[in-house]
């Protein structure tokens, strides 16, 4: 299908706002590593408790941590909206309410990465009429009012290891899923099954991880970082060129 107007410019913003947050993220690397590192130095006081919950909590809980570093480093990045359906982070810009999630997953659970993402009904406004799950985000906010802004989504995806409790950061990867909006572009290919029946899917970005509207097809994924022992196809099944 040809992209009309509408499509054009949503992706302009899902773009542009994606190079925003990479630069935002990347100006200072070492500060965000040794943020999400942050907990070691007090990992005696916690990792009993930590220890005594099942595997998916743990994973959930290790999210939590890293929210609380990247909201530090998003301070200036727009007006945080206090909505309770949306992302981990959720801000106002001059142009978009955006979403950015925070996913982490063990380097041995695939699963959760290996170009594709988990995405629950509240991180999202893409939706398909073939597909049983809901969506609870808009494409637009205030839609056909004076204050309309473009409903964007984005997840930061951490991948790490845990051995004899020593937790090591092993990538960090940035997407851009798309908006509702674009379902006439995108279809139901970058859809597969999801963790939890009728309230997710996922995301598989490497059936298609390209802005298709923008010239030269830029890609809705951007590398923050990756240890020196992997490969960006370990965590993508693909590589970036």
């Amino acid at each position: 299908m040809k992209a009309d107007k509408e499509m054009k410019d949503i992706e302009f913003w899902e773009h542009e706002t994606l190079e925003n947050i990479y630069f935002t993220l990347h100006q200072d690397l070492n500060k965000m590593i040794d943020g999400l590192n942050s907990k070691d130095k007090i990992k005696d006081d916690w990792i009993k408790a930590f220890d005594r919950v099942d595997k998916k909590r743990q994973n959930s809980d290790f999210a939590r941590g890293a929210e609380r570093i990247y909201f530090w480093l998003f301070n200036q990045f727009g007006r945080p909206n206090s909505s309770p359906i949306g992302a981990d982070l959720f801000f106002e810009t001059t142009r978009a309410f955006v979403h950015i999630d925070i996913k982490t997953a063990k380097l041995d659970n695939p699963s959760d990465y290996k170009g594709k993402i988990p995405i629950s009904e509240n991180q999202t406004s893409y939706s398909s009429k073939n597909k049983n799950f809901n969506t609870n985000l808009p494409s637009y906010y205030n839609s056909g009012k004076e204050h309309q802004k473009v409903c964007l989504t984005y997840v930061i995806n951490i991948i790490y290891t845990e051995e004899n409790s020593d937790f090591k950061i092993k990538a960090i990867f940035l997407i851009s899923i798309p908006n509702g909006k674009l379902y006439p572009i995108y279809g139901d290919g970058i859809i597969g099954q999801g963790k939890v029946m009728e309230k997710s899917f996922r995301f598989v970005y490497k059936n298609n991880p390209v802005f298709e509207t923008i010239q030269n097809k830029p890609w809705r994924v951007k590398r923050i970082f990756l240890d020196s022992d992997l490969k960006e196809e370990d965590i993508m099944s693909f590589e970036l060129k």
